[in-house]
């Protein structure tokens, strides 16, 4: 990969030189004060530089041919925000056919490298690091450099202002990893932010109740199921022991149920066996056949409901032991995990009551309300992020492929909220949504624009105000004052205040804020 200078930067990398001899366009502004035209010799110049990969600060004093050169540069990974600690780098000076390298096996102190190069002789040189790398290097292109012939002519030459702005040094910027992005171009969406609530599924939900009056005792030899464990569909969570009397009275009434329901079934298909004969000689009209199969349908229900019943009691006793105590199996009616386990071994419990919990939530339902006001703002597709409360700028999405669609645009509104529901269906596989939770949705809406923007944990509030960090150099930050529109899926417009190409600041920019605050300018932590 290469760095190209400052004019081609918006493709591959940003070239800033601040305080040095340049050539060209980059040449030393002619608007320098007297006091800096008679600094001493040591004065320093700066370059920076960056890369998708790196980011490079180097700060060397005015170059004189013959004498060494101190080019202490700072390697930054742009990946981790970390220093550069270990591996070599080469510093390549140029002037036509000659080339000076200078090859670093690592650097000195992390992140920081320390050649001192001689120079042969004056005049503009071409700098340039490589930086090896696993497929290929990457090469950084510093721009040029002026070489005098003497210490003198080195006095008598005149360095740029530096930048101004916030001070904060590499060293500061490691520690806390100081992460920047360019400010870019793109198209964002206005987006209706509106509370949303986390619900269950139909039929993701289960709650398994004492069918009878009795006492819940283990499971043995088979382990308890504890709570969060996943659970599948008929697996035993308990045993109940009826209260004898009671179960003996359920059992007795079951047997009557089943027989006294097996009768009407028998009944029932006899009758709608004679109308269907006589239908067919037409005896019978169509009207008279269909209730008597609605009939029959109803007959056949009621006895499936006093078998499973009967089967309650039954199912688990098939086995045992004559004179055994009967025994109810209480299992999962769906697969999922046991989210409450609302009494324990050897408690006694009341008919109806309470005593599992199973929740599937590998799928949930979102639902918003969206004003009546607001409805004729809606996209076409109403794609959403989720936030959740207090995370402002950290956003999942709800929709998209294998994330999540929309299920249902309410088709009346609420009397009472004047509000229409909106229902995503979203999967959630890491367990992130709770049912019950109230959550945030930001809604696609019809108006799409083409924005500068930033992410928004560039934005740092200052007041009345809100202001962004700009990395003008190495280790010089500039604030900025920003206007904002459109806020879309963690990125915001501005309005005004940057411009495509500048570098933000998007982690760290609290503590920078408080540099500048604070109007303290640090103290180098490496020698100069």
């Amino acid at each position: 990969m290469k760095c190209l200078p400052l004019a081609r930067w918006r493709s591959t990398g940003l070239l800033l030189l601040t305080g040095a001899v340049l050539i060209g366009g980059c040449s030393p502004s002619d608007a320098v004060n007297d006091s800096r035209r008679n600094q001493p010799a040591d004065r320093t110049a700066q370059i920076t530089v960056w890369t998708d990969a790196f980011e490079v600060f180097a700060e060397h004093p005015i170059p004189v041919a013959g004498k060494p050169t101190p080019f202490i540069t700072h390697v930054t990974d742009l990946l981790t925000q970390e220093p550069r600690r270990d591996g070599p780098v080469t510093f390549r000076f140029s002037q036509g056919e000659v080339v000076v390298d200078n090859q670093q096996a690592n650097p000195t102190d992390p992140g920081i490298y320390r050649p001192a190069i001689l120079f042969p002789k004056p005049g503009i040189w071409q700098v340039t690091l490589i930086i090896p790398g696993t497929n290929a290097p990457t090469i950084l292109e510093l721009g040029s450099l002026q070489v005098h012939a003497d210490p003198t002519a080195a006095a008598r030459s005149t360095l740029p202002a530096p930048p101004e702005g916030v001070p904060f040094l590499k060293e500061q910027q490691w520690r806390i990893l100081v992460r920047t992005e360019p400010v870019t171009q793109r198209p964002l969406t206005a987006r209706m932010e509106v509370s949303a609530q986390v619900r269950t599924r139909p039929g993701s939900s289960a709650t398994v109740v004492a069918p009878i009056s009795g006492q819940l005792i283990s499971t043995d030899p088979a382990p308890p199921i504890q709570l969060g464990d996943p659970v599948e569909a008929g697996e035993l969570l308990g045993l109940l022991r009826p209260n004898f009397s009671e179960a003996a009275a359920r059992l007795i009434d079951a047997r009557a149920a089943v027989a006294s329901t097996q009768a009407a079934l028998d009944q029932a298909e006899t009758a709608h066996a004679r109308i269907q004969q006589l239908a067919a000689s037409q005896a019978k009209s169509l009207r008279e056949v269909q209730e008597s199969a609605a009939t029959l349908e109803s007959a056949r229900s009621r006895h499936t409901a006093a078998l499973g019943l009967l089967n309650t009691f039954q199912s688990s006793n098939s086995e045992r032991p004559t004179g055994a105590p009967l025994l109810i199996e209480l299992r999962a009616p769906i697969g999922g995990i046991l989210d409450s386990h609302l009494a324990g071994v050897g408690e006694v419990v009341a008919a109806d009551q309470p005593l599992f919990h199973v929740l599937d939530s590998r799928t949930v339902w979102i639902e918003a309300r969206i004003p009546e006001s607001s409805l004729h703002q809606l996209g076409t597709n109403h794609h959403a992020i989720l936030q959740f409360p207090g995370q402002r700028g950290s956003s999942i999405p709800v929709t998209g492929d294998g994330i999540g669609r929309v299920l249902a645009l309410g088709g009346t509104v609420d009397p009472h909220t004047r509000t229409v529901p909106l229902t995503y269906e979203v999967h959630n596989r890491q367990g992130l949504l709770r049912p019950g939770q109230s959550v945030t949705l930001q809604i696609g809406t019809a108006r799409v624009e083409e924005a500068v923007a930033v992410p928004e944990s560039a934005l740092v509030d200052e007041g009345d105000e809100l202001v962004a960090f700009v990395h003008v150099s190495g280790e010089t930050f500039a604030k900025r004052t920003v206007r904002t529109g459109i806020r879309d899926a963690g990125r915001v417009q501005i309005l005004d205040g940057l411009k495509v190409g500048e570098r933000v600041v998007t982690r760290g920019a609290y503590a920078i804020r408080l540099a500048s605050i604070s109007g303290v300018i640090p103290a180098h932590g490496h020698n100069h």
